[in-house]
């Protein structure tokens, strides 16, 4: 994803949240219900973010065999703590949750494939006229007979912003969208005349204690 960094952060974070909860209201779920998502294993994806920033900060006592190729050995290291975390979560999960963990994955692998061939750059598509180039560390416009992967790289415009998107971003945020709303419970249905609330996951009907009863014992 190529585009100013506050910019980009902004879209791809906020971009899944709005659509699953759109999508999970039209489907008659509840977005602030997501306790059927527990996820293991966090301390992985913050190990993997902490690296990539890394990456990107490219401080100056930065040892030169992680820097090299644009700090490639950094990325890979991204790329296999990721894919561990979606590895641990993938057991035990509902179909709807497994369809949007294996999309992070193939995601992160097309993304991974496209910068591994170009020596550690992601490639974008510079719009014709444009001089400035994107600085980032690990990006470098297209160049035909340098870079491969073309269909692999940033090259999907998102209208009416600078951001520039790849193949594997748009199935990581497919993965994160579907992820979500396969976490989310159905809304609860309150019928006012019977006073009994009714929960369309499982199904049951609880009905409320009479005052001053006490449970039945065995």
């Amino acid at each position: 994803m190529t585009a100013v960094p506050s910019l980009t952060a902004a879209l791809f974070i906020a971009s899944p949240l709005l659509v699953a909860g759109v999508m999970g209201v039209l489907l008659g779920r509840d977005p602030l219900r997501l306790t059927r998502l527990r996820l293991r294993w966090i301390a992985l994806l913050w190990a993997a973010a902490a690296i990539a920033a890394l990456r990107y900060a490219d401080p100056g006592w930065l040892p030169q065999p992680l820097r090299q190729d644009s700090g490639l050995a950094l990325a890979a290291a991204t790329w296999t703590l990721s894919a561990a975390w979606v590895g641990v979560n993938l057991r035990g999960r509902t179909r709807g949750q497994q369809a949007g963990l294996s999309a992070l994955l193939a995601g992160a692998a097309a993304n991974a494939l496209a910068i591994a061939v170009n020596g550690g750059e992601m490639p974008y598509a510079q719009p014709a006229g444009q001089t400035g180039a994107d600085t980032t560390v690990g990006h470098a416009a297209w160049e035909a007979g340098q870079h491969r992967l073309y269909w692999l790289s940033d090259v999907i415009a998102v209208p009416g912003t600078a951001v520039l998107l790849s193949v594997g971003d748009l199935l990581l945020i497919g993965g994160i969208t579907t992820l979500l709303v396969a976490a989310m419970r159905p809304r609860r249905i309150t019928d006012p005349l019977a006073s009994e609330v009714v929960d369309d996951e499982s199904d049951q009907t609880l009905q409320p204690r009479p005052a001053g009863s006490r449970p039945a014992s065995d």
